[in-house]
């Protein structure tokens, strides 16, 4: 005695929902174009990316000795430091340092960012990547050897005298005026912001001079990539003095040291 086909339709549907086919013939048996289909579009399973090759930060104020500190911020009222305020400290955590020089404050941060990624496909590490470049542009840091500020450019450009025109008056040589200090960028092509190449992963440097009402700042930011974290140094000098401007050398030597420090911290 054969089933009935509505027997065999309530066996097909029941076996569809087990399988998850979506169609059967009217003998009740499952569709082959249907399971054809199936096996070649059906869902894929994203296999999620490692995580980052660190899990938790530094204590950021116990990350630099005193000796150190006393050094880049001398006359500190507290060399504990000011811890920044976070809500996870697994995922970023800072500490500032205040100190007083002869020629003016200075002034020391430090910030860790565990970069983690939201993307099963992306690893944190890839996610860390793409920030640390994000970072770069948007600092303006040449990339390239030979373009302006980067290593190996001119510190200056002489003028060029339009085509007939006398090389210069009576008296002068064709050099530019010197620029006020409180303006003048950096001339040195070794100091000027510029890609590190010895620090972590990755690093660049950025060298600002700024002019304010009550005084002229150097500040230099020091950014590096180390695996799946990013750390970011930032040492400013501030002077009341708007003739005399915070020189670059010693503020980019000292935020080099920070790093330089700071990457053995990162376990």
């Amino acid at each position: 005695m054969q089933p009935s086909r509505g027997l065999l339709g309530i066996v097909c549907a029941a076996v569809l929902a087990v399988s998850g086919l979506s169609a059967c013939t009217a003998d009740g048996d499952a569709d082959p174009a249907a399971v054809d289909a199936k096996s070649a579009t059906g869902d894929q399973t994203i296999v999620p990316a490692p995580p980052g090759k660190y899990r938790k930060l530094p204590e950021p104020c116990g990350s630099l000795g005193p000796d150190t500190l006393k050094k880049l911020v001398p006359n500190a009222p507290d060399y504990t430091g000011d811890a920044e305020l976070t809500y996870d400290t697994n995922r970023r955590v800072g500490c500032t340092w205040t100190g007083e020089t002869s020629q003016g404050n200075r002034y020391l941060q430090i910030d860790f960012e565990r970069v983690v990624s939201y993307d099963p496909g992306v690893s944190d590490e890839a996610q860390a990547e793409s920030d640390y470049d994000t970072k770069v542009l948007q600092a303006g840091i040449p990339t390239t050897p030979g373009t302006p500020g980067a290593p190996g450019a001119p510190a200056t450009t002489p003028p060029v005298a339009p085509p007939g025109s006398p090389a210069g008056l009576p008296g002068q040589t064709p050099t530019t005026a010197p620029a006020s200090p409180a303006t003048s960028p950096v001339t040195s092509p070794d100091l000027a912001p510029r890609l590190l190449t010895d620090v972590g992963d990755a690093a660049f440097l950025d060298d600002e001079l700024m002019t304010r009402d009550s005084g002229v700042h150097r500040d230099i930011t020091l950014v590096f990539r180390t695996a799946n974290v990013l750390v970011t140094v930032s040492y400013a000098q501030w002077s009341a003095d708007k003739a005399t401007a915070p020189q670059s050398a010693d503020l980019q030597q000292g935020a080099e040291q920070v790093a330089d420090v700071l990457v053995k911290t990162i376990k």
